[in-house]
C-alpha cells in the first residue's frame, strides 16, 4: 500500500504461490513472506503490507519495512494507511445497495436528485447525467483535485473543513470533456457527486452508509473515515521531492498531516489497510455484498481508454494471462494502493 517499484514484483508473488492450493496456509504465508522479502531488498520502498484472501475466505496480511524510517517504527501486517480511490469501492457498494432496494436507479437522471439545488446547474453536462455516468467516470467532467486553484487552496488552511460543494466548485462551468456517456475520463469529482445524492435519499452522512452497508456486513474492523489530520497508528507516507502534487513526507513530526485529509472525502476518503481491502475484494466481486442479480451490471463495462480494459460500476476490469481481473487501485501523496481479484481462480490480493 506504499507508493513502491515493486508493483508488478507482487503480483507475480501472488500468482506464483497464491494459486497453489497444495500448501497448506501456514506454509504458503511462510513463503509469500520470504518472497516479499526478497523483493524488498530491491526496491526503494520504505515499507509494504500485503494481503491475500483465499478461496475459502481464508485472509492473511504480511509487512516488511517501516512505518516510519525516522522512528525507526516497523511495518505490521494490520499497519493503516491512506486508501485514496478504494474508497469508491466502498461507496459503489452502498450505491448497488440502494438500486437493489428501488432508491436509486442507474439510469436515472442525476436531476430527479439534485437537480433543485444551487450547484446543480453549474456542473457541465448537468442535465444529461446519470448515475450510471457517474460510476462509470462517463460524465466528462474534469477532476477538480488537480486543479491548481484548488492545490494551492487546500494548504491554506490545514484544518479546514471541506464542505462537498466547496470541491465542486473548482469545475464550476467548465467545458466539459466530452458529451455524457460518450468517453472514459476518470475522475473523483463524479463520486463526490455521487455520494452527495446517496446522502439525499438516505438522509445520512456517507460514513454512516459506509458503515451501516459496508463494514458491517463485510466485518471489516480497520477502517475509518477520513476526516482530520491525525490518526493513531497510521504510516508515515514518502512522496518524492519532485513530486508535483505534495513532495515530501505526509506526516509532520508529530504524526499531522500537513493539510486536512478530509478534503478527500467520496473521492477515497478512508484510513484502510491491505487485510480489509483484500478481504472486501472478494466479497464484493463475488456478488456477496448486493443481491447477486446485479453483479452482471456491475460488472457492465465501457472501455477505459489509456488506462486499459474496462470501467465498471466502480471496478477496473481487466484481462491477464491468469484470468479476468478486477479491482481498484488508489493514491494519495505517500501512499500507493492496489486491490485485486482473479476471478476464475476466485483468489483477491491487496498491498
Amino acid at each position: 500500500m506504499r507508493k513502491t517499484g515493486i508493483i508488478f514484483s507482487l503480483l507475480f508473488l501472488a500468482i506464483a504461490f497464491g494459486f497453489g492450493q497444495s500448501l497448506n496456509t501456514k506454509a504458503l504465508k511462510e513463503k509469500l513472506q520470504i518472497k516479499l522479502n526478497e523483493i524488498y531488498k530491491d526496491s526503494e520502498a520504505a515499507g509494504v503490507t500485503f494481503a491475500y484472501s483465499l478461496p475459502d475466505g481464508t485472509t492473511e496480511a504480511i509487512a516488511v519495512g517501516f512505518a516510519n524510517r525516522e522512528r525507526d517504527i516497523k511495518m505490521k501486517p494490520m499497519s493503516r494507511m491512506l486508501g485514496g480511490s478504494t474508497g469508491k469501492v466502498f461507496y459503489s457498494v452502498v450505491a448497488l445497495q440502494l438500486v437493489e432496494e428501488g432508491r436509486l436507479s442507474l439510469d436515472e437522471r442525476i436531476s430527479t436528485y439534485v437537480g433543485d439545488k444551487d450547484w446543480f446547474t453549474r456542473i457541465p453536462n448537468a442535465p444529461a447525467l446519470t448515475i450510471r455516468n457517474l460510476m462509470r467516470h462517463s460524465t466528462g467532467i474534469p477532476r477538480y483535485v488537480f486543479k491548481e486553484d484548488f492545490q494551492k487552496d487546500v494548504i491554506v488552511d490545514a484544518d479546514r473543513v471541506w464542505k462537498p460543494e466547496e470541491l465542486l466548485k473548482y469545475v464550476f462551468d467548465d467545458k466539459p470533456l466530452f458529451d455524457a456517456g460518450s468517453d472514459f475520463a476518470y475522475s473523483d469529482t463524479n463520486y463526490i457527486i455521487l455520494c452527495m445524492i446517496i446522502e439525499e435519499v438516505t438522509g445520512n452522512d456517507i460514513y454512516k452508509e459506509v458503515e451501516r452497508r459496508v463494514l458491517k456486513r463485510a466485518g471489516l474492523k480497520y477502517v475509518t473515515p477520513q476526516n482530520k489530520r491525525k490518526y493513531k497508528g497510521l504510516a508515515q507516507g514518502y512522496n518524492g521531492q519532485n513530486d508535483p502534487f505534495f513532495p515530501g513526507n505526509a506526516l509532520d513530526e508529530k504524526g499531522k498531516s500537513r493539510y486536512n485529509l478530509q478534503f478527500e472525502w467520496a473521492g477515497g476518503g478512508l484510513v484502510i489497510n491491505s487485510h480489509d481491502l483484500a478481504k472486501l475484494g472478494k466479497l464484493v466481486y463475488e456478488g456477496k455484498m448486493f443481491n447477486p442479480d446485479l453483479l452482471q451490471e456491475y460488472l457492465s463495462g465501457r472501455d477505459a481508454g489509456r488506462m486499459g480494459g474496462q470501467w465498471g460500476l466502480g471496478v477496473h476490469i481487466r484481462d491477464t494471462p491468469n484470468g479476468q481481473m478486477l479491482g481498484h487501485s488508489g493514491f494519495m501523496p505517500g501512499y500507493i494502493t492496489n486491490m485485486m481479484y482473479f476471478k476464475d481462480a476466485r483468489f483477491s490480493v491487496c498491498y
